[in-house]
């Protein structure tokens, strides 16, 4: 895997902002120890303090009826377009490969600014038949809207479709005096995402999965921003941790500080306490049933799942590619029956909704959905994996 970022920042103390989204240009990763002390660290402040905070303020939606409409019926519900913005090519250009200049924050011995360039990938949107995503969905998508307000700001989930490996979710979030929870822009969409401003004094998430937030930038204004967000299972990628299979939904955790969450950051809270919260919320989300996936082999043990939305790559089968993980992973390629192909990923493309590698390989979103029932084979680098 190339990697065109300065690795010595890894070496600094930095944000939690700059921590989840310092980038490559591309998401993929592998976790290392690091990452996974702070973000379980991150974690248990931002996600599981509700639980233990001396406000005692927690509000949990009890679990509804799951409401599954037609996919159609989904998709004529949110103006026709829903399935072509989260899986085609409503609201998204495709980008050429380039390269980015960014301030590194210091000063060389000269008084110049250090900067570094980032190989940011070409990405490639097409166009989704709403026929063919009606038969892949197969009505498994839940589309009971969802409200939580936290502070003055009002997030609502309108949508949730899973398969055990990923979970994309679209919702809004709403402020009337605007929007100010996110840093966003094309270059984010293009990179990891909307990320949390560190001078506001809320933030919020999904328990299940952690991903990438793209915004709208089409459909959005200055008070109500349109969020796709494209997750891995966190029960699935972390294989070994406490996580939690999905079941009949999602939680939605969100928190508003009595400070902003940069003066959060800088009490460097060891014992635990919780004062600094001023409210917390913790919603249930309905979701459908998860989507089927089909097991595809390769001759050397590794095996890939795959969905309509995401793929597993797990190599610990494999006699030669055994816990090497995503870092070899120079390619990924779908090939269908007809001979046309679906380019996943390589040196110069990144064409997903968001992925993430582990020791023993990787899960990835897809930016469009695959017809899994016309999928000949699957190619991770010179590896072929057919269906088992």
């Amino acid at each position: 895997m190339n990697n065109n970022i300065n690795e010595e920042i890894f070496d600094h103390d930095i944000s939690i902002e700059e921590f989840d989204h310092i980038t490559d240009g591309v998401e993929d990763h592998v976790f290392s120890e690091r990452y996974l002390e702070r973000k379980e660290s991150i974690m248990k402040n931002t996600s599981h303090a509700a639980k233990i905070s001396k406000l005692g303020i927690k509000i949990a939606a009890a679990a509804a009826a799951v409401v599954v409409a037609t996919p159609f019926a989904v998709n004529a519900a949110t103006g026709g377009d829903l399935f072509n913005r989260l899986w085609g090519n409503d609201g998204k250009e495709n980008v050429e490969a380039h390269v980015e200049t960014f301030d590194d924050g210091k000063i060389d011995d000269e008084g110049n600014p250090v900067t570094y360039d980032v190989t940011m990938p070409g990405i490639e949107y097409v166009a989704q038949d709403p026929e063919v995503a009606a038969r892949l969905l197969d009505g498994k998508i839940s589309t009971e809207p969802v409200a939580c307000t936290i502070g003055d700001t009002t997030i609502t989930v309108e949508s949730v479709v899973r398969d055990g490996m990923g979970i994309v979710a679209s919702y809004t979030v709403e402020r009337a005096a605007g929007v100010n929870c996110f840093n966003y822009s094309q270059l984010d969409n293009e990179a990891k995402g909307a990320w949390f401003s560190e001078d506001q004094n809320i933030i919020f998430g999904f328990e299940e999965g952690s991903g990438k937030i793209w915004v709208d930038l089409e459909r959005s204004t200055d008070t109500k921003l349109y969020c796709y967000e494209y997750m891995c299972d966190n029960s699935a990628l972390y294989a070994q941790g406490n996580f939690d299979p999905v079941t009949d939904h999602i939680t939605l955790l969100a928190q508003e500080f009595t400070m902003t969450r940069r003066e959060v950051a800088e009490l460097n809270n060891e014992k635990g306490d919780t004062s600094y919260i001023r409210e917390e919320k913790e919603v249930a989300v309905p979701v459908a049933d998860k989507l089927d996936s089909k097991v595809f082999t390769s001759a050397d043990g590794g095996y890939i799942k795959v969905s309509p939305i995401a793929m597993q790559w797990d190599s610990t089968g494999g006699a030669e590619i055994k816990g090497e993980g995503i870092d070899i992973v120079e390619s990924v390629k779908i090939t269908y029956a007809d001979g046309t192909e679906y380019l996943v990923y390589d040196d110069t493309t990144a064409n997903y909704g968001y992925i993430c590698g582990n020791d023993t390989g990787f899960i990835a979103l897809f930016n469009r959905l695959a017809d899994v029932d016309n999928v000949s084979s699957i190619t991770i680098n010179d590896w072929e994996f057919t269906l088992g």
